[in-house]
């Protein structure tokens, strides 16, 4: 899994790097803004389905509650008759799980990328990465406290080892060393391993909003930290908030309206599939823990993604509702051709 998840982190990188260095304007957050997008669109046949398989789950909500009335005491016939309706309708109630299935892997890849610009989307050598660490920890600039002082000792020599065991042991370590590379560019010039192609592409690239607020730094709660960088820490929280917030508005929106309870059953029937009342609050739960423990550039990901569906929603339910809607006429003129046609 893990070696999956680590080529479509590759792939994503090829492509950030690519937006970045084209259609980006050399703007990390715009290029993540805009590879947003591009994998909006790449999903959009997802998400279509998933609308119409939402919107099918509402038009057979009377029916399935009437199921649901008749045989609540009976849950093997119970089933036997909602499977059979879904059928006759169909219907799939895990068809609008599936962009949320692939979506976990993307989060997962996009994690990789963000975390380890340098290996994913610089394509810097590791050998030259560890040459600058060893750099860095001999001039105090970085600390050998993640891997230890004695395991520093035995690999000091060996660059690529290093890399691989500073990597390992801390998983922000890339973004420390570009925040290193910022406040000492000589480890850029006086690398023998890096290419001249390679000393331009880290001179120029900056993962920071407006020169202050790190998108590859993880939010933290711990309010010592926050009152020393408020500048680094307080925008990513309020990223986080606002994935939260996002999260919420995006779900409520994409739920079916329960129909009016029929007879008896003054509760009325709980959703099916993914559109349960229960992703309401477990969808924004979990955007809150992935992203106070990710980087805050994958919360930045989250709001633009959410953005994104909001409006594609909007747009996709007005021409669902039209199309549903000359559907009902073209019916009702058929209906009305039938009729004429019995009296002559």
């Amino acid at each position: 899994m893990q070696g999956l998840l680590s080529a479509i982190g590759v792939l994503f990188g090829k492509l950030m790097y690519f937006i970045y260095n084209t259609v980006g304007l050399h703007n990390y957050a715009l290029s993540l803004v805009l590879f947003t997008l591009v994998y909006k669109i790449i999903l959009l046949p997802l998400s279509v389905k998933q609308m119409k398989a939402s919107q099918k789950m509402q038009e057979i909500q009377p029916d399935l509650q009437r199921i649901q009335a008749r045989y609540k005491n009976d849950k093997e016939k119970l089933q036997e008759e909602t499977l059979k309706l879904y059928q006759e309708k169909g219907y799939n109630p895990s068809s609008g799980c599936l962009p949320l299935l692939i979506q976990l892997p993307i989060i997962l890849a996009l994690f990789y990328v963000i975390r380890m610009p340098m290996s994913y989307m610089l394509e810097i050598p590791a050998k030259a990465i560890g040459e600058m660490t060893v750099v860095s920890v001999e001039s105090n600039y970085l600390s050998y406290d993640k891997v230890g002082k004695e395991t520093y000792d035995e690999i000091k020599d060996n660059p690529i080892e290093v890399y691989k065991k500073f990597t390992q042991r801390d998983s922000y370590f890339e973004i420390k060393v570009l925040d290193t590379i910022r406040n000492h560019p000589e480890l850029i010039e006086e690398n023998k391993t890096l290419s001249e192609d390679n000393k331009d592409v880290l001179r120029d690239f900056d993962l920071r909003v407006f020169k202050i607020f790190n998108l590859g730094v993880p939010p933290t709660v711990d309010p010592k930290t926050i009152i020393q960088e408020p500048g680094t820490h307080l925008p990513s929280l309020v990223l986080v908030g606002l994935a939260v917030l996002t999260t919420f508005a995006t779900t409520k929106m994409m739920m079916p309206a329960p129909p009016a309870p029929e007879g008896k059953d003054k509760k009325g029937a709980n959703n099916a599939g993914c559109a349960g009342n229960s992703m309401l609050w477990v969808s924004p739960l979990m955007t809150l823990w992935i992203c106070l423990s990710t980087p805050s550039g994958l919360s930045m990901y989250w709001i633009i993604n959410n953005i994104f569906s909001y409006v594609q929603q909007k747009f996709m339910k007005v021409f669902m509702d039209k199309d549903k809607k000359e559907g009902k006429e073209d019916v009702g003129v058929v209906k009305v051709d039938s009729e004429r046609s019995k009296k002559r």
